[in-house]
């Protein structure tokens, strides 16, 4: 009978918690360079529902029914209607009757992401279970030489490795879960706008990356806000006074005006005198927003620094990639989703109260 309360109340939470990501969105559209985040939920882990008193005779069930299976671009898709697929997350082990992973470089099979370029991410991935549950791991096996057939069966180079089917026990009705939960909170780092404003200290990156920027501390932080200035020192610097880095360190034009090239070159006339410092962080879900417009990598991490492949823009800034509309309408089913569960959550106070004054009584 609680179930269904716990089940509403986790939902409103979420709710809540979208809300919250989706005003910060709205509340940073003009920021410059901003990106906004997108938060991931997930259901709490699916348990197997048995009958009261259903024990039967031990027999395989379900043999009789097929597993549909699609392989594309590295990602293996896999459905059923009588068994279930076994999955291990953070919160334990759930029942499912339908599969989404992929072959990570350990050869474990696991659900995964995917980066702002598309590329499949397991790093937080859940992982696939054998009949046995499991973890399955293969040396050696990739999406190309992986076939899995209507049964459930792993093969491996023509080779039978394992099983991903949990048979159904006889006196199994099916799964439930007690709602959702708070998975993460992404950040979407896909390119904002690119506005004309014909200051020499404004710079835009088009193309994946971002500056490098160092703290009085020494602490490095990643931006893509190019909105520079210069100190007292004549040195490049953000808003916030952190340093602008070059390849030869801190970038000092003084008084001179200077010319930033597209591959980042500093140029005063005709000599390059120093080098943007430019990355691009091919595992982005592990940098962290950090105060005014920064990122920095989890402490847990370390970047996957690859060169720069895009081009710097001189007198431009990169604008917001929050879409007011789509915040707007995600706003919207957002508080309809919260007013529905809350619907719920008095129904059920109802019932308790007349199940506690009434039938007492």
């Amino acid at each position: 009978m609680f179930r269904g309360l716990y089940t509403a109340t986790s939902s409103m939470q979420v709710s809540e918690r979208k809300m919250d990501v989706t005003s910060n969105n709205m509340a940073n559209v003009n920021t410059t360079g901003f990106k906004r985040d997108t938060m991931i939920s997930e259901s709490f882990p699916e348990v197997l529902l048995h009958k009261i008193n259903g024990e039967l005779p031990n027999r395989a069930l379900g043999r009789d029914q097929t597993v549909e299976v699609e392989m594309e671009n590295g990602v293996v898709t896999l459905s059923t209607e009588g068994d279930f697929f076994s999955v291990e997350g953070e919160l334990g082990r759930s029942y499912n009757r339908s599969v989404q992973f992929t072959v990570d470089e350990e050869g474990h099979l696991r659900t995964f992401s995917r980066r702002p370029n598309g590329e499949l991410n397991t790093a937080n991935g859940n992982y696939i279970l054998n009949q046995n549950g499991a973890r399955i791991q293969i040396e050696g096996m990739t999406p190309e030489n992986m076939e899995i057939d209507e049964q459930g069966q792993l093969f491996v180079n023509g080779d039978l490795q394992d099983s991903l089917i949990q048979p159904r026990n006889p006196n199994v009705i099916g799964t439930i879960n007690s709602g959702l939960r708070l998975d993460k909170v992404e950040t979407n780092f896909l390119q904002g706008g690119l506005e004309n404003t014909e200051s020499p200290m404004h710079m835009a990156l088009d193309g994946e990356g971002f500056f490098v920027i160092t703290t009085e501390e020494g602490e490095t932080l990643y931006t893509r806000d190019g909105g520079f200035t210069l100190n007292n020192e004549g040195q490049l610097v953000t808003t916030e006074g952190h340093l602008v880095q070059g390849e030869e360190g801190p970038i000092t034009p003084g008084a001179q005006e200077f010319l930033i090239g597209e591959e980042g070159q500093v140029m005063i006339g005709d000599a390059v005198v120093n080098q943007l410092s430019l990355v691009n962080i091919e595992n982005p879900e592990f940098l962290e927003k950090f105060q005014d417009n920064y990122y920095r990598m989890n402490e847990a991490e370390d970047p996957e620094l690859a060169a720069f492949e895009g081009k710097v823009l001189q007198g431009y800034l990169e604008g917001s990639n929050v879409n007011t509309v789509r915040e707007m309408a995600e706003m919207i089913a957002n508080f309809r989703n919260f007013e529905s569960n809350q619907k719920v959550v008095s129904a059920y106070d109802e019932l308790l109260q007349r199940a506690v004054n009434d039938i007492a009584r």
